[in-house]
């Protein structure tokens, strides 16, 4: 299938790499004598919608600072600062298009001083600590790419991510749809940084419209200023990405029992839709954590909980644990959740007996 002259040179060139390179393959028994035990959740903090000042509508992104500040993307109309202790700041949010404002918020970000926003308008605000809004940077040149994940902020440069759609094919079928990745500089300045296909189905509508549905999505979770966790496979694959580079260093794995889907789902249309996978995606999400690689899998154990895998960023399988969830599915089963983690804590979005949305902070206890 065709594809822009752009996205074909860059996937030729991270599958060039790919394929001329070794998967590590770890053991299935890491190197930690006291893997597969349960860690507990020890609860340090809540926040709770009390009607003053804020309330929550549908909390979706949490981000925390060095200092603590928390972070809270909360619908496309909200980003909620709270301080460490989990007292109501502000909102950042500012209908409008003029400065300082936008209609729609995509992504949070924040860095050791600073807030960030991503937006329509394409662009991103950046505040103080404070609230005071102190650099505003126009996106326009990226429009094409549409971006709408923020990776990494800092005032340095931003690092971003966009899911693109392919050279549009004749009719349905499938299709690689590439994610790009680039760094914008405080000044607009966009250099391109790489790509991670994905495979989808698309689909012409009767009407002429078109529909794009997809078997995976890319987890990233960038481990320093220069160097990203990367999964753009359904199945169990890490990478470690350069971004100077462009390049993937390493990539690993270990023997994973995948976990099939509980319901129907995933690539949607009729014709010649191929059905639903059979299997989740293996990796729900990555986390950097001090210097190690936290690889949130599928695996979610009804008694255990979450099952997560540590390594090195030379690949090296360290560890595995378990990290209790909370809530349940509408089959009464239990829930992957998302987590932010950062400082030995979990923050992640919970309810009250009175169904009230409240976010946690809970100290990971068994580390």
């Amino acid at each position: 299938m065709k594809k822009t002259i752009l996205a074909a040179l860059s996937i030729f060139t991270l599958a060039t790499i790919a394929a001329s390179q070794d998967v590590i393959r770890n053991s299935a028994k890491p190197s930690n004598p006291k893997a597969g035990r349960v860690l507990s959740l020890k609860e340090e903090m809540r926040i709770e919608d009390t009607g003053r000042g804020f309330f929550f509508k549908n909390p979706s992104a949490i981000r925390v600072s060095a200092q603590g500040d928390i972070l809270v993307k909360d619908g496309q109309d909200q980003v909620l600062q709270f301080d460490s202790q989990g007292r109501f700041l502000r909102n950042l949010f500012k209908n409008g298009q003029g400065p300082g404002e936008l209609s729609s918020v995509y992504s949070i970000g924040v860095s050791t001083d600073r807030a960030y926003l991503l937006g329509y308008p394409l662009k991103i605000l950046a505040f103080d600590a404070q609230g005071t809004l102190v650099l505003e940077t126009d996106l326009r040149e990226t429009a094409k790419y549409g971006p709408t994940s923020m990776i990494l902020a800092d005032r340095e440069h931003y690092l971003l991510r966009s899911l693109g759609p392919p050279e549009r094919p004749a009719g349905s079928g499938l299709a690689d749809f590439p994610n790009y990745l680039f760094k914008v500089s405080p000044g607009g300045a966009v250099t391109k940084a790489g790509v991670f296909p994905i495979q989808g189905y698309y689909e012409v509508l009767a009407n002429g419209g078109t529909s794009w549905s997809f078997f995976n999505s890319v987890q990233i979770a960038p481990i320093s200023d220069n160097f990203l966790a990367v999964n753009s496979s359904p199945e169990y694959l890490v990478g470690v990405f350069d971004i100077d580079k462009e390049t993937i260093l390493r990539r690993f794995a270990r023997p994973y029992r995948r976990v099939k889907r509980s319901s129907e789902g995933g690539v949607s249309g009729g014709g010649n839709a191929p059905p639903p996978p059979e299997f989740d995606q293996d990796i729900r999400a990555l986390h950097a954590v001090d210097g190690k690689i936290w690889v949130q899998t599928s695996t979610v154990d009804e008694q255990k909980g979450i099952l997560f895998d540590v390594y090195d960023v030379e690949g090296r399988y360290l560890d595995y644990f378990y990290i209790p969830t909370v809530g349940k599915s509408s089959k009464n089963k239990p829930i992957n959740m998302t987590l932010t983690i950062t400082g030995g804590c979990a923050y992640f979005r919970d309810k009250t007996e009175d169904d009230l949305i409240i976010i946690k902070k809970c100290r990971l206890v068994g580390l």
